[in-house]
């Protein structure tokens, strides 16, 4: 749902040839028909076949499921190759920075839209302000058309979503992290062509933690009525990891829970979605504000999701692979780069440049 675009993107840029793996032929075959790309069948889940099929490459995209964990990050690094991730590991990569270092390769992780274009608008905010007291972010991918009871479809891997419905959520307070219950701190947003959408806490901030902000929050944008649903499965058990006997089989709810619900979450051909985020941070006396909103790109048959997420990934990959990016060997979060004067302007302008475009203004601070 992301990779694909990535792919897109990246072969429509001047001077890239680009290869898509995949394990599924299907898959790529399909790619190959929109596409000007080659394709080579691989199974991501082996580490030698990774590091045989990146050998040429001189940027490394990976767009691989969360559950895969850094094993594919690490193959890319062992092979010695420079890599912009999107995958929402529960590890942290940075741990592997001295061995990207030692290889020679550059690397970017979290490099989607949150994190990572909600990073790199939090790392520029904290290098205007300094000192940066408050970041909030408020992110969300939702259908344009509602439907109940769900209120709600997915735009990407559907096992990340039950993951935020259950991992608490950290967040900074007064300068020492807390963590609150997942679905929690329910609140109503207005905002501008989307309406009135209810905001909760998600464990969205992950290395921004390490920002010397005070305090930080993220919170996840739905349509009104889907969290009281979703913390009715949770409070039933249905998001539940603890396996149960029914009959003579044992079955892990969530297992259950996914299967029966990703069907009814899964966008329809030309079904169009909409991304929506805010960033807003305050320090000294000032008050800084990004909006994002985007829609389904009918033209190019692009969910937004897929283009918020895919179009800040390829648009760092350009940079390393054209000798712009502003750091050298190692593994960063996206905030680190954007530290950088003129990263994120370079960023935004490539997105705007595809339709994507982040309004910053500056408020009168309350």
């Amino acid at each position: 749902m992301i990779g694909a675009t990535m792919a897109a993107d990246m072969a429509a840029s001047e001077g890239w040839r680009v290869t898509v793996c995949d394990a599924r032929a299907e898959t790529l075959k399909q790619l190959a028909e929109v596409s000007d790309v080659d394709t080579a069948q691989v199974d991501l889940s082996s580490a030698d076949a990774i590091g045989r099929a990146v050998a040429e490459a001189d940027v490394v995209l990976g767009a691989l499921p969360s559950r895969m964990g850094t094993a594919p990050l690490e193959a890319v690094i062992a092979a010695g190759k420079s890599c912009v991730d999107i995958a929402f590991t529960i590890g942290d990569p940075r741990a592997l920075s001295r061995r990207a270092a030692d290889a020679g390769a550059t690397v970017v992780v979290d490099c989607g839209i949150a994190p990572g274009l909600s990073n790199m608008i939090c790392g520029d905010a904290a290098r205007q302000l300094e000192p940066c007291d408050e970041l909030v972010i408020y992110v969300g991918g939702l259908p344009v058309v509602r439907q109940k009871p769900f209120e709600y479809k997915v735009g990407f891997d559907p096992a990340d979503v039950l993951e935020e419905y259950t991992r608490r959520a950290r967040m900074m307070v007064g300068g020492q992290v807390v963590a609150r219950e997942a679905l929690s701190a329910l609140e109503p947003i207005d905002l501008p062509g989307v309406g009135t959408v209810e905001a909760f806490n998600t464990d969205g901030l992950r290395t921004l933690l390490d920002l010397p902000v005070p305090d930080m929050l993220e919170k996840t944008l739905r349509w009104p009525g889907h969290v009281e649903l979703m913390r009715t499965f949770r409070d039933t058990g249905l998001f539940s990891l603890e396996p149960i006997q029914i009959g003579g089989d044992i079955v892990r709810p969530r297992d259950l829970t996914a299967a029966l619900l990703f069907p009814h979450w899964t966008y329809e051909p030309g079904e169009p979605d909409l991304t929506v985020m805010r960033v807003e941070a305050r320090g000294g006396g000032r008050r800084l504000r990004w909006d994002l909103l985007d829609y389904y790109d009918p033209a190019s048959d692009t969910r937004s999701m897929s283009r918020c997420t895919g179009f800040p990934a390829a648009s760092v990959a350009r940079m390393i692979g054209e000798g712009r990016f502003p750091l050298g060997p190692g593994v960063y979060a996206p905030e680190t780069a954007a530290g950088e004067p003129g990263f994120l302007d370079t960023v935004l302008a490539d997105l705007a440049a595809r339709g994507v475009r982040c309004r910053f203004e500056e408020l009168a601070d309350e």
